[in-house]
């Protein structure tokens, strides 16, 4: 699979250390290390419009499957990895490797401007 879904969860996946690669099911998906959480590509190729909805299977257990908007969950990620790297370095180096992170979020899947107001708000 190589659409939106799977371009997210790539990313969610080489988010060290809050994440890992794991391969489930038949697809590369991401592990969470903190808690087990696998994060799993939709396959939206019969969609008109690509999404990039990410299946959650919390704490791996596929019984306990969410499927949520991708961009969402990459960019909580995100923000939640730059605080695991910035443990004791001055809060300017942490904004910059946060907003590091955040540009290479965007060049995988577009402008966030929905995701940042919803987490804002």
């Amino acid at each position: 699979m190589t659409g939106l879904s799977q371009r997210i969860v790539n990313y969610i996946a080489e988010l060290k250390p809050l994440c890992t690669f794991q391969f489930a099911d038949g697809h590369d998906c991401a592990l969470s290390l903190l808690d087990g959480t696998l994060y799993m590509p939709v396959d939206e190729s019969h969609h008109d419009k690509e999404e990039g909805w990410v299946a959650v299977l919390w704490q791996g257990d596929a019984r306990r499957r969410s499927e949520l908007p991708g961009r969402l969950l990459a960019y909580h990620a995100t923000l939640r990895c730059a605080q695991l790297q910035g443990v004791g370095k001055q809060p300017p180096e942490v904004a910059t490797h946060r907003d590091m992170l955040l540009a290479k979020l965007r060049n995988v899947c577009g402008d966030l401007p929905h995701v940042e107001a919803a987490v804002c708000s």
